[in-house]
C-alpha cells in the first residue's frame, strides 16, 4: 500500500474542503431563494388583503350613500303623503321611550289626539305614556323656528288639556326628516328633544346637550 505524502493530504482537504464551500454556496443560494418567493407570497398577500380592504371600504361607502339615499326617498315620500307621523315620529318615540328614556312599560300611545281644553281644541301628532313620564312628540316636514316656538307653547299648556298626566315628567320632541341647526339651537333652549335623521336611523340631535343642562335646569320657555 503506498504512503501518501503531506502533500497528498493537502490535496484531498483542498478538494474536500472546495466541495464543502460549494455545497454550503449552492444551500446558500437556495436558502435565499425560498426566503425570497416567501416575501414574494407575503407582498403579494398584503396587496390582496389591501386591495380587499379598500373593495370593502368602496362597498360600505356605497352601501352608506345608498342607504341615505333610501332614507331621503323614504322621507320624500311620507312628508309627500303626510304620513311622516305615523311613519317616522311615532315609531321612534316608541324606541326611544324604551331605548334612551328608559321607560319601564308604555301605558299609552296615542296617534293624532284631539283634545279640548275651554273653547280651544287642539291636537297632539304623539303621545307616549310610560307610569312616571309622558313623550309628547311633533312633526313637521318643513321645520322652522316659528314652528319650534309653537310646539313649546304646546308643551306648556299639555297639562291643560290632560290633567290626568300631571306629576309625570313632560318630555317633549320635535321631530322631522331633516332639522336645521338653527331650529336644533331654538329647541335646545326651550327644552325640546331634536329629533331628525342621522347615518342610520332618527336620532336625538341635542340629546347631550339636553341632558347635561337638565339636572341644573330652572326656566322654561
Amino acid at each position: 500500500m503506498p504512503y501518501a505524502t503531506i502533500e497528498d493530504r493537502v490535496d484531498r482537504l483542498e478538494a474536500l474542503f472546495g466541495q464543502f464551500m460549494t455545497q454550503m454556496a449552492r444551500q446558500n443560494k437556495q436558502a435565499e431563494e425560498r426566503h425570497k418567493a416567501a416575501e414574494e407570497r407575503n407582498q403579494a398577500a398584503e396587496e390582496r388583503h389591501k386591495a380587499a380592504e379598500e373593495r370593502m371600504a368602496r362597498f360600505e361607502a356605497e352601501v352608506r350613500s345608498w342607504r341615505k339615499d333610501i332614507n331621503k326617498q323614504w322621507g320624500d315620500l311620507a312628508n309627500k303623503l303626510g304620513t311622516i307621523i305615523e311613519d317616522i315620529l311615532a315609531p321612534n318615540l316608541r324606541r326611544l321611550a324604551r331605548d334612551h328614556f328608559q321607560f319601564p312599560s308604555i301605558d299609552d300611545f296615542m296617534i293624532r289626539r284631539s283634545r279640548r281644553h275651554g273653547q280651544t281644541e287642539t291636537e297632539f301628532d304623539t303621545l307616549v305614556v310610560g307610569p312616571d313620564a309622558v313623550i309628547l312628540g311633533e312633526a313637521k316636514s318643513t321645520p322652522s323656528i316659528e314652528y319650534a316656538e309653537a310646539f313649546a307653547d304646546k308643551g306648556r299648556s299639555f297639562f291643560d288639556y290632560f290633567p290626568e298626566y300631571k306629576g309625570r315628567r313632560l318630555i317633549c320632541v320635535f321631530g322631522s326628516w331633516a332639522i336645521p341647526d338653527p331650529v336644533v339651537e331654538r329647541l335646545t333652549a326651550r327644552g325640546i328633544y331634536a329629533l331628525r335623521m342621522g347615518e342610520e336611523t332618527m336620532e336625538l340631535a341635542n340629546a347631550a346637550a339636553l341632558e347635561k343642562q337638565r339636572p341644573t335646569r330652572q326656566k322654561k320657555g
